[in-house]
């Protein structure tokens, strides 16, 4: 009987006092397998774009795995692969938004936090169709994170930004870090945002809010294709807005950043090629004189 006593005396020890009698800790991010992760929130932003908040845990105490995880997102812009288990197909995308809380869940010895994505959906676009249709509650397999762009506090004077859609999503998660960096303090951000409409302008209430608070780092003009437009002004980022916008621009020490839809970028900066590479600057950039070292491609 004493010795049962005893075991029982230990066993609750561990349990008060280690994680080792808790169960297995699930939704780890994990950038070498896809791992399930569950929907926890759903949001309309426009009639074709939402975003997706799903769940992702961590142990009480960060292990190996959390160590690589956050040793990549410090590196610079990062990116999840998503992938649609029922036709083993895949997509990256950009997370708008990460956040790990500090509270312990004492029965699971784990700390939850969240990823968000902003996606649009596209008729031809498995990936999006698929996402569009998960509902609350649902797992959906991912891998990451990935570096996509290194970047580090004071690589560069001033960021010119041309995005266009959810092409956005990089560039607000640069945006957010680097404006919360307080090692980052001198950089300069500009943003050129293209949308169909003013209505379809994602995060325009953020971004607003940041320009306004950062109003001496941070600046946002808007395009949009048709009016009505209030904010925006109707037009596309060809020859003569991109001269304005990159106006100023320092070579050796700023740098412009691309994301958006096919055509805009094979327009203006030249198409990003499938897989790895940036391919040659073409388009307005070219004609404008800037060269591969001058622009990076998401």
């Amino acid at each position: 009987m004493e010795a049962i006593g005893a075991t029982m005396a230990f066993l609750y020890y561990l349990h008060l006092h280690t994680d080792l009698l808790k169960p297995e800790v699930k939704e780890r991010l994990n950038p070498e397998k896809y791992t399930p992760f569950t929907l926890i929130e759903k949001e309309s932003l426009t009639p074709d774009t939402v975003r997706f908040r799903f769940r992702v845990n961590r142990p009480r105490f960060d292990d190996e795995l959390e160590k690589l995880v956050d040793n990549i997102i410090a590196q610079g812009a990062w990116a999840i692969d998503i992938k649609d288990h029922m036709v083993q197909t895949y997509r990256t995308y950009t997370p708008v938004g990460f956040f790990m809380s500090n509270v312990v869940d004492e029965e699971s010895g784990s700390r939850e936090g969240f990823l968000e994505f902003v996606v649009k959906r596209y008729p031809r676009g498995s990936l999006s169709r698929f996402l569009h249709d998960t509902r609350v509650g649902d797992q959906v397999e991912m891998r990451g994170p990935m570096l996509v762009w290194p970047y580090y506090a004071a690589k560069y004077r001033h960021l010119y930004m041309i995005a266009g859609g959810t092409g956005v999503a990089p560039m607000y998660q640069l945006i957010d870090r680097i404006l919360n960096d307080p090692e980052d303090s001198d950089t300069r951000i500009s943003l050129l945002y293209g949308s169909q409409t003013e209505p379809d302008i994602i995060y325009r209430g953020l971004l607003d809010k940041l320009a306004q608070t950062h109003g001496d780092r941070f600046s946002v003009s808007y395009l949009v294709d048709r009016g009505p437009a209030t904010v925006a002004q109707v037009a596309v980022p060809n020859m003569d807005t991109v001269r304005a916008f990159t106006r100023g621009f320092e070579r050796g020490k700023d740098v412009v950043l691309m994301c958006g839809p096919d055509a805009m970028l094979a327009a203006i900066s030249g198409a990003k090629p499938i897989g790895a590479g940036q391919g040659p600057v073409q388009g307005v950039l070219r004609e404008l004189g800037f060269t591969p070292a001058d622009v990076f491609k998401f």
